[in-house]
């Protein structure tokens, strides 16, 4: 946990639930946040893999359904019950499938390590899932500052473009019960 004087909320570094799409801001211009969240956004913008897993799974089939139609049949019948059942997930269970990341946290923005080339003009979409028995947090960020590491990747510091009152009510409450732990932890060592 580090406290600076120039900041004007407490950072503390945590594990959490955190998906992130960086994009141009032309792009971000194009693709405005919605103003609600459901299980569908956190699908087709945030899960990535999964949109390529299913990508893969059909050039796959279509491979073997050169060779035996009736596999490439099955293969097509069971992706569809999948994609039934995403479909009838919620968004509460979906938000349980982003990736867990190590991020320092703070409520005017984070810092995590990406392993894209980016400059500081593009803008990147986070959801985050501080506490799982509420609402994840979804932002729209500015890239304050990228800081190259040695083994190629980029930590990115960002500051949130805007963000609801009640967002930012999570975050703090998230910070304060991490560093209560982390003292607690301290104090029983």
């Amino acid at each position: 946990m580090s406290i600076s004087n120039n900041r004007s909320f407490f950072r503390i570094d945590a594990m959490i639930p955190c998906g992130y799409r960086i994009m141009t801001e032309a792009a971000s211009l194009e693709n405005p946040l919605p103003v609600s969240l459901d299980s569908n956004y956190i699908e087709e913008y945030f899960l990535e893999d999964f949109n390529e897993l299913e990508e893969q799974i059909k050039e796959i089939t279509a491979i073997i359904s050169k060779k035996s139609d009736l596999v490439a049949k099955a293969l097509n019948a069971l992706n569809s019950k999948i994609n039934f059942l995403v479909q009838t997930v919620d968004k509460k269970q979906l938000t349980q499938t982003i990736p867990v990341r190590m991020v320092n946290l703070s409520a005017g923005g984070l810092a995590f390590k990406v392993d894209q080339k980016i400059d500081t003009s593009y803008k990147v979409d986070i959801l985050i899932q501080p506490t799982q028995d509420e609402e994840p947090v979804l932002a729209r960020c500015d890239i304050v500052k990228v800081i190259p590491e040695a083994d190629g990747s980029n930590t990115i510091a960002l500051e949130y473009q805007s963000i609801s009152e009640d967002n930012r009510r999570k975050l703090v409450y998230f910070i304060q019960s991490k560093e209560i732990e982390y003292a607690n932890q301290e104090r029983n060592k």
